[in-house]
């Protein structure tokens, strides 16, 4: 991959739209569908991504189940080349309750870690789902970053109450077909998830699972809060594909991997282990 003549802060800032964020988005498509034995407890599934082979990022996703409601968080951590550019890590929580298919969130959380900088949202809301308030530290730099609309939390939902109301609804017998008006405190866009139908995922030494998959699209359109200049890697990102399957015996159907086309290379994210109560190991594929 040829080297960025602009500083490292400068480059490493270019993957943080459209890599981390996606792959934080696309890595929380967790238990796409619950196990009976997941009621009780939390299911954790771990990812590596790669980027024209590079190591670039950890990633783990959490689900805790409760009463008519949910708890997810994903975490994330620059690795290899990437980890030496820019350092960082992140988590993000939400947790909120069900009405019939539809999740309500509760409050959404999001905390990133880089060198002695910290970068925290908070979004609480009322009992029906409607953004109370909004806490942001540091503000956004409107040199950096476009205007947010201002309407921009208005009939909104935050990007992990997305996945929560997905796996809700393939639990239900639905598919992966949906679109959000997202907020998630920084950014407003519309997100696009459509069922591809099937498709296979070859082995790989990186990855836990090989075999069928369900294969959902993501796309989204940024409306607010993105930053002025682009990347390369965004303007020519395509084909964001996420593999979803059951690699556990007796557990969740959930993401095994993920492809993000780009003109300088292929970003490849993948199932490396899934660790939760009750699950057995992986078949042969």
């Amino acid at each position: 991959m040829a080297q960025d003549p602009r500083p490292a802060g400068r480059l490493s800032r270019q993957w943080e739209e459209p890599v981390i964020r996606t792959c934080l988005t696309a890595m929380a498509i967790a238990l796409m569908a619950q196990g009976a034995q997941a009621e009780t407890a939390p299911v954790r599934a771990t990812y590596e991504v790669y980027f024209g082979g590079l190591h670039i990022l950890s990633a783990e996703s959490e689900f805790t189940p409760a009463a008519g409601g949910y708890a997810l968080t994903a975490r994330a951590e620059t690795r290899g080349i990437l980890g030496v550019l820019f350092d960082w890590r992140g988590e993000t929580r939400s947790a909120g309750r069900y009405a019939d298919l539809r999740a309500v969130p509760g409050q959404h959380t999001s905390q990133g870690w880089r060198d002695d900088e910290v970068r925290t949202v908070v979004i609480d809301y009322d009992p029906q789902g409607t953004v109370l308030s909004t806490s942001i530290d540091p503000p956004p730099d409107p040199d950096e970053v476009t205007d947010l609309p201002e309407d921009a939390a208005i009939g909104t939902i935050d990007p992990l109450s997305v996945i929560a109301q997905l796996a809700h609804a393939v639990s239900a017998g639905g598919s992966c077909d949906g679109e959000f008006a997202v907020f998630d405190g920084r950014r407003r866009y519309d997100l696009r998830i459509t069922d591809q139908g099937r498709d296979d995922l070859p082995e790989s030494d990186y990855a836990i699972f090989s075999g069928e998959v369900k294969a959902c699209g993501i796309e989204y359109a940024m409306l607010g809060g993105q930053r002025k200049e682009r990347s390369k890697y965004a303007k020519t990102a395509r084909e964001r594909v996420v593999y979803v399957a059951h690699p556990i015996d007796g557990g969740p159907a959930m993401p095994v991997g993920l492809k993000i086309e780009t003109d300088f290379g292929t970003l490849m994210a993948h199932l490396t282990a899934v660790d939760g109560p009750g699950l057995l190991p992986p078949q042969s594929h």
